[in-house]
């Protein structure tokens, strides 16, 4: 494939891509900095990503406290830390960062210094989802059921439920049969 055909992510990975030859990454989506490309490795943002309002915020300087030095941002709250572990599979992380700090923001003023990237992968990486399952691992499914029938998630499930759920991700009837054993118990 030629270089007129690639795309941005495409072309970083190529060997030279960075004069200096480091692996810099763009602070906002993590594909790697390419000076060719117009990417501001000063700032650690790719040009894709220098439009974006997160961008614009990366570069001024935190606010400072009062020795001079600049804040660390405060731990996530019990109701951000719900947020994240609620919607970090199905939001970009950027996103979600931008609602937290926003959050904070209103709670705190302009001048509470915001959450940083690096502190939300840090949070979401420290939990194991039920993603980590494979097909045959029936001890974390029998504790993942466990831990949904005490949250009372399965005694909201019935037939119905179930078959509708196999109409919208066209579920064989095989494995209508296998999900109806395992989650009513059948």
């Amino acid at each position: 494939m030629t270089g007129a055909f690639m795309g941005h992510s495409e072309l970083s990975h190529l060997p030279g891509a960075h004069p200096q030859g480091a692996a810099l990454k763009c602070r906002i989506c993590g594909c790697k900095l390419n000076a060719a490309q117009g990417d501001d490795a000063a700032r650690g943002v790719c040009a894709a990503c220098d439009r974006r309002p997160e961008a614009r915020r990366l570069g001024q300087t935190p606010p400072a406290s009062a020795g001079g030095a600049a804040a660390p941002a405060r731990a996530f709250t019990a109701a951000e830390l719900s947020l994240i572990q609620r919607v970090h599979a199905v939001m970009p992380l950027p996103q979600l960062l931008a609602i937290l700090n926003e959050r904070l923001m209103a709670d705190l003023g302009p001048d509470a210094a915001p959450y940083t990237l690096e502190q939300l992968h840090a949070t979401v990486s420290g939990w194991s989802g039920a993603g980590t399952l494979g097909p045959n691992d029936w001890a974390a499914t029998r504790k993942f059921l466990a831990n949904a029938r005490r949250q009372g998630i399965l005694d909201r499930i019935d037939d119905s439920v179930i078959n509708a759920f196999a109409v919208v991700f066209q579920l064989a009837p095989k494995q209508v049969l296998l999900l109806k054993d395992v989650v009513l118990g059948g």
